[in-house]
């Protein structure tokens, strides 16, 4: 631990000159670096839940574990976030008692964290494992829990070789909530004891199909009875693609452009001008423009209610994919790239279902969405078969639920 601490210590002292230049300059926000440091307020509560995602999707998830553990147990209930979006989302999740920052894994930030939540049980989503965090957990007797638990190819073979050092990590976890057969198995690979795995299945199917209806009706109207099209969650080098897919369509729909991060959105919003003319922003948008550019963190999800097809980014660029559940909990058929590596099992049932399509470039995206905005009857197939889908993974929050709940703190 004290050769992590100084490690961790000399990466942060390096690392904070460069973000707060890439901050200054547009680039990714850093988010409550004081909240994160330890040096702000935070509220306070009494034997809570704590349960943190680390941005915008991870905290999707963890609002819906939390609304099926408040239907099952009283709170408080505590989100925390790493990132500047994934906080604004967790301050508005009403289900919440409260949003703080998630701790840098440093002694001071952690254990005023610790104070202020006083968790009776905590749960990271995904694969969060920070070595110092876990050990004042267990110094204090706090129960913690992995949930909606994946471990990605690369990421395998990155905690395969930590080995000695992440072990001790794994082992001050009491419960790993897994969402698929697959990562149980890389999860018992690392070492876990399989009494401590699940599979509870993705939480993100639960966490689709819950949201505002004034997004989408608002891009109806912004379309003036065009078609839509939904690019979401786009990365550098994946709007010029689909730029070219959706200027070769004719006659041409609505194009809505939803970049992953939100520092990009002046720079998003600059390359659609001057290719698609006179685009506006989601925020500030009237007429009947050519191509909308979404600036509105968290509304991807409500957008897709009213599109007639889409393209998940991150899978062009070589990122390994966002998942295209929202899309689909809508019943709107997605073209999917190549990189599909965080979300492989999600993208293969969805190519076996006719949900997702697979292309490999601009120009494979302009046919895919020709083919679906050209054959109604088609296309409806495609967006039932995806809206199944969805329904069919629905529980996991309910199970994952169950699962961590015997594991409380009750003194």
């Amino acid at each position: 631990m004290v050769l992590y601490r100084l490690a961790f210590g000399l990466g942060l002292v390096a690392y904070a000159p460069f973000a707060f230049l890439r901050q200054a300059a547009g680039g990714r926000k850093i988010g409550d670096w004081k909240g994160r440091f330890g040096l702000s307020a935070l509220p306070r509560f009494s034997r809570s839940i704590w349960i943190h995602g680390v941005s915008v999707g991870e905290v999707n998830a963890a609002r819906t574990i939390l609304e099926a553990l408040r239907a099952e147990t009283g709170g408080p209930f505590v989100l925390s976030s790493s990132t500047a979006a994934g906080l604004a989302a967790a301050a508005g999740v009403r289900a919440a008692d409260g949003a703080i920052p998630f701790p840098l894994d440093l002694a001071r930030p952690v254990e005023r964290a610790l104070d202020a939540a006083d968790p009776s049980l905590v749960l990271l989503t995904e694969t969060e494992i920070w070595p110092l965090f876990l050990d004042r957990c267990a110094r204090r007797g706090i129960p913690v829990a992995i949930v909606n638990g994946r471990i990605s190819a690369a990421s395998f073979s990155r905690y395969r070789r930590a080995g000695r050092w992440l072990a001790p990590s794994l082992e001050r976890i009491a419960l790993f909530a897994m969402q698929t057969p697959e990562d149980a198995e890389r999860i018992a690979a690392l070492g876990v004891p399989p009494p401590k795995i699940r599979v509870t299945g993705n939480v993100k199917f639960d966490a689709a199909g819950l949201e505002r209806a004034d997004v989408a009706a608002r891009l109806r109207e912004l379309a003036g009875g065009r078609r839509i099209v939904i690019a979401g969650s786009t990365h550098e080098g994946e709007e010029a693609a689909v730029l070219e897919a959706w200027s070769a369509l004719e006659p041409r729909p609505l194009l809505v452009v939803a970049p992953r991060r939100p520092e990009r959105f002046d720079e998003v919003f600059r390359r659609m001008r001057e290719r698609a003319g006179e685009c506006v922003r989601f925020s500030a948008a009237a007429g009947e423009p050519p191509a909308v550019l979404l600036d509105t963190v968290g509304d991807l999800a409500s957008a897709f209610g009213a599109a007639d097809a889409a393209f998940v980014g991150g899978t062009l660029a070589e990122v390994g994919g966002h998942n295209p559940i929202e899309a689909w909990a809508k019943g709107v058929p997605t073209a999917v790239g190549p990189h599909v590596a965080n979300v492989r099992a999600i993208v293969a049932e969805g190519e076996a279902a006719g949900a997702a399509i697979p292309v490999r470039s601009s120009g494979e995206l302009a046919s895919a969405w020709r083919e679906l905005l050209s054959d109604e009857p088609a296309r409806r197939v495609r967006g039932a078969a995806a809206a199944r889908l969805v329904e069919s993974h629905r529980g996991a929050a309910r199970k994952t639920a169950a699962a961590v709940l015997p594991l409380r703190k009750t003194a």
